[in-house]
C-alpha cells in the first residue's frame, strides 16, 4: 500500500511540471461594459442646431378655422412674413382672407322659432380680412426621431399680436382693432422647409344679434387653429 501511495504521488508531481497556464484574449468589443453608448453616423447633426433662425426671413402659407361662432363657419387662408432677429426673437406680419359658410343651426332655428322672435342672422358679422403684426418668442428647440434614420427638428413658440379686422355680414360691414395670443410648433423636414401648427385666440369686438331686437358690440374671443408650410430664406 505504501509503494502504491508513493507511486501515485510521484506520478502527479512528474505530470504537473508539463502543465502550463494559457492566457485567453478577447477582442475589446466583446468585453462587457458598464454602459452602452449609441453610435451615430452623423454625430454633429445630432449635437448641433441643424435649423438656425438667426438673421433669416421666413415665409409661410396656411389654412385654418375659427371655432367660436355658432352661426357661421369661418376658414382663414393666410400669408405671413417674419424676420428672426435671433434664434429666440422674431417679428412678422400676418394677413388672412376668411371664407364664410352658414351653419345648419340657422335653418333649424328658423323652422322652430316664430318669425316674430327670429334672430337677424343676416346682420351677424364675421371676420373677412385681418392684418396683424406679431412678436414671436421661441424658448424651445429640439429634435424628434420618427424612424431609425430620420430626425426632425422642431421648435415651440409663443406669439403676441396686434391688428385690424374687417368684419362683414350679409347686410353690413364693420371693423375692429384686436389682439391675439398664440402658441405654435414648427417641424422641419430640411434645413429650410417645414410645416407649422398654430393655435391662437383672437380678441376683438363685433355686433351681437342675440337676443333678437338688440344689436350691441361685445368683446369676443375667437379660437383659431391653423396648419401651413414655412420656408426659411438663407441668412443675410
Amino acid at each position: 500500500m505504501i509503494k502504491v501511495f508513493l507511486t501515485t504521488i510521484l506520478f502527479f508531481l512528474l505530470n504537473s511540471t508539463f502543465v502550463r497556464a494559457e492566457v485567453v484574449q478577447f477582442k475589446e468589443e466583446e468585453l462587457p461594459r458598464e454602459s452602452v453608448v449609441p453610435i451615430f453616423d452623423q454625430p454633429e447633426a445630432v449635437k448641433k442646431r441643424y435649423v438656425p433662425y438667426d438673421g433669416r426671413f421666413e415665409m409661410g402659407l396656411f389654412f385654418g378655422a375659427l371655432l367660436n361662432d355658432p352661426f357661421y363657419n369661418s376658414y382663414p387662408a393666410g400669408l405671413e412674413l417674419r424676420y428672426h432677429f435671433h434664434d429666440m426673437h422674431a417679428f412678422g406680419v400676418v394677413g388672412t382672407y376668411n371664407l364664410r359658410q352658414k351653419t345648419p343651426y340657422i335653418d333649424q332655428i328658423r323652422r322652430q322659432v316664430p318669425s316674430t322672435s327670429i334672430v337677424p342672422f343676416e346682420s351677424s358679422p364675421t371676420p373677412e380680412f385681418t392684418a396683424w403684426g406679431e412678436y414671436e418668442f421661441t424658448p424651445y428647440y429640439g429634435k424628434i426621431s420618427l424612424t431609425k434614420q430620420g430626425v426632425m427638428n422642431l421648435s415651440i413658440s409663443l406669439s403676441l399680436g396686434v391688428g385690424y379686422l374687417s368684419l362683414k355680414s350679409d347686410n353690413t360691414s364693420d371693423s375692429s382693432v384686436g389682439y391675439s395670443i398664440g402658441l405654435n410648433q414648427r417641424l422641419f423636414f430640411t434645413r429650410n422647409f417645414g410645416i407649422k401648427l398654430d393655435l391662437k385666440v383672437l380678441n376683438y369686438t363685433q355686433a351681437d344679434v342675440v337676443p333678437p331686437g338688440t344689436i350691441e358690440k361685445k368683446a369676443l374671443a375667437n379660437t383659431m387653429i391653423g396648419l401651413g408650410v414655412v420656408y426659411l430664406l438663407p441668412s443675410l
